[in-house]
């Protein structure tokens, strides 16, 4: 079996970061404007549904960002691991 080189370790580590930073302030927005600007649109099923989803979104979102730093530090082939098991079992 073939490993990561170093520069594809990096790229695993790195290339989600961005995109999960997009989704987690598009659900915030989702969230906010369900919530605070248009509350009358909770009235419908499909707009609870949507709700739910983008919280259960943020939540993913958060810990794709979160990602590698949740890695115990030392573990093989993970750029940028600095985490505890518990920080791992947490994210887990």
């Amino acid at each position: 079996m073939a490993y990561p080189t170093l520069s594809q370790q990096r790229g695993l580590a790195i290339a989600p970061k961005p995109f999960a930073i997009i989704s987690f302030l598009a659900s915030t927005y989702v969230i906010y404007y369900l919530l605070f600007t248009d509350r009358s649109r909770l009235k419908r099923l499909y707009h609870r549904l949507v709700l739910m989803m983008n919280i259960a979104l943020l939540f993913l979102s958060f810990y794709y960002i979160w990602g590698t730093w949740a890695v115990p530090e030392g573990t093989p082939y993970y750029v940028g691991a600095r985490g505890t098991i518990a920080t791992c079992t947490v994210q887990g």
